[in-house]
């Protein structure tokens, strides 16, 4: 089997956990708010990266725009209420607000001037460069504003450390994979491999943030 067969099956293995066990959450401990609706998220990414797969398998095929370019606006709306709740302080969310619907008129901008369904490279840099942005905002803001719990057990820590890494490498992926394609084909193929590594371990570390959910209220249960 080649390792690219592996590494989606793995990738679809590890979405679907993280989905079944943001269920969990919200259906038997009845977490919804505490996970910030995590689900609403997790089901919109299994259906396009996971779903999709299979509806194409049995040879029904769906043109990908209709399916990422909606994840776009679902992407950016869904982290800017993720973080926002961070935040006690007027200014960093008028800064969350304003980049996010920045960031929404650039994606329209861009997408509006390709002519056909595809995802525009400027479009998805604009969503790099939302994460990248809202991720750094977030560190630099728990860094002034330390209270008694650790960083660790922090929900918020593990989105931002997936995003983090996931808007790196997907920036690094991005800009040299038309020259490699022409220089080094192996090299490139490389880097795809351990692009979907980085999936892998984005949507692990979404796993980790969800546990987090259970083991603070578990705590906080305990405390009293």
């Amino acid at each position: 089997m080649k390792i690219n067969v592996v590494l989606n099956y793995l990738y679809d293995m590890v979405v679907l956990i993280t989905m079944l066990y943001s269920f969990y959450l919200l259906f038997w401990k009845k977490y919804g708010k505490k996970q910030r609706h995590f689900y609403l998220y997790i089901v919109f990414i299994f259906i396009v990266d996971v779903l999709r797969n299979y509806i194409e398998y049995f040879r029904y095929e769906i043109n990908q725009f209709y399916f990422y370019f909606p994840l776009f606006f679902v992407t950016i709306c869904y982290f800017a209420y993720f973080f926002i709740q961070e935040y006690k302080d007027v200014l960093n969310r008028i800064l969350l607000i304003f980049t996010s619907l920045l960031s929404i008129f650039f994606v329209v901008f861009f997408q509006y001037k390709v002519n056909d369904l595809t995802i525009s490279t400027s479009t998805l840099l604009v969503l790099i460069v939302y994460q990248l942005f809202i991720v750094l905002q977030w560190f630099w803001y728990i860094i002034n504003h330390t209270d008694e719990q650790k960083i660790t057990d922090k929900q918020a820590f593990w989105v931002s450390c997936a995003l983090l890494i996931w808007s790196t490498f997907a920036l690094f992926r991005m800009y040299p994979m038309y020259d490699l394609n022409k220089i080094d084909n192996n090299f490139l193929s490389s880097i795809i491999y351990f692009f979907s590594v980085i999936n892998i371990v984005t949507y692990l570390l979404y796993l980790r943030g969800l546990k987090c959910v259970n083991h603070n209220v578990l705590r906080s249960f305990n405390h009293f």
